[in-house]
């Protein structure tokens, strides 16, 4: 079965200033990372609880697939998010008897500066590249506390300043909710919930939450709302929760992830940490606690902050 969230990867154009930037201003610090041997790719890895961020770049242009190269031509951001299972053929075989044609399961592997290597299988839905429309699903070759030490760079995974302590969810932007949600839920054989609106985080959308596992995490799909007036519409917001800014996020690069939820030990605390780095964010408290730190200061990425 699908049980959680494995990592979500972010594209950015240099490693080390981007793992420089996670862990200075926002308190997430890098731990482990290495050389995919082929794909042209080098990353970072931020452990947070059972999942990873994973900070990606092209350190071999001539070896790196086009789709990620004209992503990050784009700009830095989300390219996708993976999803764990505990049994991968078993997933595969019913992934096809929903009728859905998929790739896999294929091997892979990392290679670490110091020659100790982590493998994996996945499944992916459309063909075998880290930027794409549909999460892929991935069962590493360790579990539990080994993984967690092997993602670390063999290490134990670092406390992160900011109090992040666990991801809750993903999220990934549809033009049509409905659609999306029937579309999603046959692919990946998960039950979505009933619509539910972005007020308690404060942005125009419309979601529906499909829970892994035991349900501690979920994958989101989030549709933009119509903007209520023409002068509204007239107002070019780039970046969540920002009126606007998820429709121009579909605009530019069409369905995929566009942010993920972090729970965080205190929110003072958090917001405290922020405020010393001089990171700009957005911050309600109307329904519940809820900050959305700026995408300028996450190499593009939106991040959602909850208090656990």
């Amino acid at each position: 079965m699908l049980t959680a969230i494995d990592h979500i990867i972010i594209g950015v154009q240099d490693l080390e200033k981007a793992a420089a930037q996670f862990g200075q201003k926002l308190g997430l610090l890098a731990s482990g990372g290495g050389i995919h041997p082929s794909g042209g790719t080098a990353n970072r890895v931020i452990v947070i609880g059972d999942t990873y961020l994973e900070l990606i770049a092209v350190n071999v242009p001539s070896e790196a697939h086009q789709s990620m190269l004209e992503r990050l031509a784009k700009g830095e951001g989300y390219l996708n998010m993976v999803l764990a299972s505990n049994d991968i053929e078993a997933e595969g075989a019913a992934t096809r008897a929903r009728g859905v044609t998929i790739i896999g399961p294929t091997p892979g592997q990392l290679r670490s500066a110091d020659g100790r290597s982590r493998g994996w299988s996945r499944i992916d839905v459309e063909q075998p590249v880290l930027a794409q429309h549909y999460p892929f699903l991935i069962q590493h070759d360790s579990a539990g506390e080994e993984r967690r030490h092997r993602l670390a760079g063999w290490t134990t995974p670092p406390r992160h300043p900011l109090g992040v302590m666990r991801v809750l969810s993903a999220t990934i932007a549809v033009a049509g909710l409905a659609e999306a949600s029937q579309r999603f839920s046959h692919i990946y054989g998960l039950t979505p919930s009933e619509p539910f609106t972005g007020d308690a985080d404060g942005w125009d959308a419309m979601l529906v939450s499909l829970p892994l596992g035991a349900g501690s995490q979920h994958l989101e799909l989030a549709a933009p709302l119509p903007l209520a007036t023409e002068e509204d519409q007239e107002v070019d917001m780039e970046h969540l929760p920002e009126a606007g800014a998820l429709a121009r996020h579909l605009q530019q690069f069409g369905e995929s992830v566009c942010r993920m939820t972090l729970a965080v030990t205190s929110m003072d605390e958090a917001r405290r940490y922020l405020d010393t780095q001089d990171v700009t964010y957005t911050y309600s408290d109307e329904m519940h606690p809820t900050l959305w730190i700026h995408p300028d200061y996450a190499c593009g990425a939106s991040i959602t902050l909850h208090e656990e």
